[in-house]
């Protein structure tokens, strides 16, 4: 018989499915459906009409409650009932929630109140949860304290995880990056006349992603003589700023910015790169820099946290953060050895450590001990 598998989420990436880049609960899930059944539960919908819903999305099973920051009590009550059904209808034999202070701790209760195991993958930085601070280290302590299993999705963040609990027992398991070979090089995006570089950035705040400190950098290559090319893929409220921003550099006829791009179209990008760029201040993991060690993808990343368990010396190059100098050192010292790079190993090595089925039998094993702990108890 089939193990159920509940994954609660914090947040919703509002794009149609796994296929359009539905991040990587969807993903997670689409696989995971090989071997067990799973289903999403996000209690945080602000848009819903009804207190509760349901359907298939992109042939995975997600539930939804209401969700509305003025009326936290209620929130709650829509929570438990929501469970409720779920329990009724999908029958869970566990709950996989993601990101202790938030949904974490909810996961943790609604567990003890329907007879449920839960364990959590943490993804947040320590800097974005503010998990050393007064309410959110109650809730963390909380939900790590009453989980079965606590992951991390990098070694940089397990290791700062343990240090702010240290009586607790965390392990590092990757996210699980879908798994593709390099694509052919057809030449439709890059620049013939350019060595192509490709950053991957949400641009939902001006500092995190460090796109203050790469666009001044590829000024300077151009005032010094570099030719090179800049592909900026990824949206949000500030990208008009970032653009603005090239045009006041002198740059904008060195920059595309392609806005969002479905998963096809930036991993078509991605392959006509000669490198590929990561600024950001911190990181969890960075799914954007294993997809392009990935497609064969040499790099050139701040050391932000999750990264530097992605960018060794056989695929990349790591510098300071917070640093247009040292991003500028970085794009070009792998200018001038980016060709050095073996494509196809960088690839290989990326998929054996981060590819999502190997990540899935990593989850599946957990979830069975933590199930069978549970039981025994």
């Amino acid at each position: 018989m089939l193990m159920n598998v509940l994954i609660m989420i914090s947040w919703f990436d509002k794009v149609a499915g796994a296929e359009n880049g539905g991040g990587f609960h969807y993903e997670q899930a689409v696989d995971l459906n090989k071997y067990c059944n799973c289903a999403i539960y996000y209690p945080y919908d602000r848009f819903i009409k009804d207190k509760f819903g349901s359907g298939i999305e992109s042939g995975v099973q997600v539930y939804r409650s209401k969700y509305k920051l003025e009326n936290k009590l209620r929130n709650r009550l829509y929570m438990y009932l929501a469970m409720k059904k779920i329990v009724k209808e999908f029958k869970p034999d566990i709950i996989h929630a993601h990101v202790a202070t938030e949904v974490g701790r909810f996961a943790i209760i609604l567990g003890k109140l329907f007879r449920i195991p839960v364990i959590i993958t943490e993804h947040s930085t320590v800097e974005a949860s503010g998990v050393e601070t007064f309410p959110h280290y109650h809730y963390a302590k909380f939900a790590y304290g009453h989980s079965k299993y606590n992951a991390c999705v990098s070694d940089n963040l397990c290791k700062k995880v343990s240090a702010i609990f240290p009586n607790y027992s965390f392990h590092t398991v990757y996210n699980g990056i879908s798994e593709m070979e390099p694509r052919n090089n057809m030449g439709k995006y890059r620049k013939e006349d350019a060595v192509n570089i490709g950053i991957v950035a949400g641009f939902y705040s001006r500092d995190i992603k460090g796109m203050q400190f790469v666009l001044p950098a590829v000024s300077k290559m151009k005032s010094n003589g570099y030719r090179v090319h800049l592909h900026v893929m990824g949206d949000g409220e500030y990208k008009q700023e970032f653009v603005e921003l090239a045009n006041e550099l002198g740059i904008d006829k060195q920059c595309t910015f392609y806005g969002n791009c479905k998963k096809d179209k930036l991993f078509d990008i991605v392959s006509e790169m000669d490198y590929v760029v990561s600024a950001s201040i911190f990181e969890s993991f960075g799914c954007a820099v294993a997809e392009a060690a990935m497609l064969g993808k040499p790099i050139v990343a701040s050391r932000s946290g999750g990264v530097e368990s992605i960018v060794t010396p056989k695929n990349g190059i790591l510098v300071d953060k917070g640093s247009e100098d040292a991003i500028y050192r970085g794009l070009v010292e792998m200018y001038d050895k980016y060709k050095q790079y073996d494509g196809v190993k960088i690839s290989k090595e990326a998929r054996e450590k981060f590819g999502m089925t190997a990540i899935s039998m990593k989850y599946l094993e957990i979830y069975k001990e933590a199930i069978e702990r549970y039981n025994n108890n």
